[in-house]
């Protein structure tokens, strides 16, 4: 039976009581074991190990019946280096009581005193029976209440073979995968960086991005960074040079790779941090617009901005509306439109109104943030004689998930917009189909232009 600890000063057996751990999320906590080393338990976890926890105390009778058990279990498990990690807990134990029941069992893993922080711990895991042994996946679930009855060491050798865990020689070497990150030419706009994997690594996966980006998308699609890093990740298998374009300038971005082993098995996610470069100068920031239209609901912006130029906004406003809100107020639209702009670009709106007026709008700022003259170009959109395209090329499925595939004769240029007419993907193909990844896409409508010929309408749903 296990001994409960009802009073700190006194100890009772509690016979037919099987209590157990009663959360099925793992608390994190970082503690010191009783030889001074820290311990960290999400650290551990987000490195890919299971985590299996022993909370004990040493003079509870079954905790010394199963200490050996565990420790025989820790050895055939592969000593902490391979797919889980043990530790400890007492709940009432000093350093020097904690150091001599490691040397009386031959304890070789973690072994935390409440020095260590041990008593908190058992408390904030609501253990009242000892000893009371669970298990931690890497996803932070507790899939182990309570190990117990613990026969011998085949027991725990079972109970945690389900969850992926297997025996491993302590003394074999450990595969440890790696991918050096060597950072490269970097612009305003632009990162470079080349990847080499160590020998152990069979492939990996890289990409990059801001650190608040990744943690929103981790919280939006309640996936960890590794499974964001190889859903949307390039990967490969060799030494990689890759250049990220259209990047922010003055903006720090992280590169992240997650490498793997011959049997897929993938480790913690390696970073390097790198920030671009700032663009522009302190003169006034101005952006040069010209416009061509192409139909009575269709046409294009080509914008320059200046060498003052540290970001820019333009787009299509009717002259009604700037006239009712002003100059200024305008401005402040195209800002806010949420795709900043760098580098000399065109654009193609698709939904206008024809027979209406519009000022295509251009704003830009300098590097200290100060925004220049406006540019105003007017449009009216009324072309006659402009025969409607007609289209020659399929988009499916529809609605799409993960891909869509447009497929038709002479295609080239193929180009993705979202709702609201700005670019989020363009290609460049022969022959006469075209597969697009739409996986990375936020759920909405989007169109798709072939040669800057006619929209057609999809939808993307996940």
């Amino acid at each position: 039976m296990k001994k409960v600890l009802l009073l700190l000063a006194a100890v009772v057996f509690s016979f037919g009581l099987k209590a157990q751990c009663p959360h099925s999320e793992a608390i994190d906590f970082t503690a010191t074991d009783c030889h001074g080393t820290e311990v960290h338990l999400f650290d551990i976890l987000d490195n890919g190990q299971s985590v299996l926890i022993d909370f004990f105390y040493t003079t509870c009778g079954p905790c010394n019946q199963a200490a050996p058990k565990v420790a025989e279990a820790y050895t055939r498990l592969g000593c902490n280096m391979h797919d889980v990690f043990f530790m400890e807990i007492s709940t009432s134990d000093s350093d020097a009581a904690c150091q001599n029941w490691c040397n009386t069992y031959g304890i070789e893993y973690p072994t935390i005193s409440t020095a260590g922080g041990g008593h908190d711990i058992c408390s904030q895991y609501g253990i009242t029976a000892y000893p009371t042994v669970i298990l931690i996946t890497p996803d932070h679930h507790i899939v182990i209440n309570d190990l117990w009855p613990i026969n011998n060491s085949q027991t725990i050798v079972d109970q945690l073979a389900p969850y992926g865990i297997e025996e491993h020689d302590c003394d074999a070497p450990v595969a440890d995968p790696q991918v050096e990150i060597a950072v490269g030419e970097v612009t305003a706009t632009t990162v470079e960086a080349t990847f080499t994997p160590n020998a152990d690594c069979a492939s990996f996966w890289y990409m990059i991005g801001t650190e608040s980006e990744m943690a929103m998308w981790q919280q939006m699609m309640g996936a960890t960074l590794e499974q964001l890093v190889q859903q949307w990740g390039i990967q490969a298998a060799e030494t990689t040079t890759y250049t990220w374009t259209e990047q922010q300038p003055a903006t720090e971005y992280t590169i992240y790779v997650v490498p793997a082993d011959a049997d897929g098995n993938t480790y913690s996610v390696i970073k390097e941090n790198v920030t671009t470069l700032t663009q522009g100068g302190t003169g006034e920031a101005l952006v040069e617009l010209t416009v061509d239209l192409i139909s009575n609901t269709e046409a294009t912006i080509s914008a320059v901005p200046n060498s003052e130029v540290a970001e820019y906004h333009y787009g299509f406003i009717t002259v009604d509306y700037y006239n009712e809100i002003g100059e200024e107020e305008a401005a402040i639209v195209i800002r806010e439109d949420g795709f900043p702009a760098y580098e000399p670009e065109s654009f193609t709106w698709t939904n206008l109104d024809p027979s209406v007026y519009y000022y295509a709008l251009g704003t830009a700022k300098n590097a200290n943030g100060e925004w220049g003259a406006t540019t105003l170009v007017e449009v009216f959109t009324d072309i006659d004689g402009v025969a409607e395209s007609v289209n020659t090329y399929a988009v499916y499925p529809n609605p799409a998930n993960d891909f869509i595939t447009v497929s038709g004769e002479g295609l080239n240029k193929v180009s993705v917009f979202n709702a609201l007419g700005q670019m989020v993907d363009e290609f460049v193909t022969e022959g006469a189909e075209c597969k697009i990844a739409t996986a990375s896409y936020e759920n909405g409508v989007y169109f798709v232009k072939v040669n800057n010929g006619a929209a057609v309408r999809f939808v993307v749903t996940h």
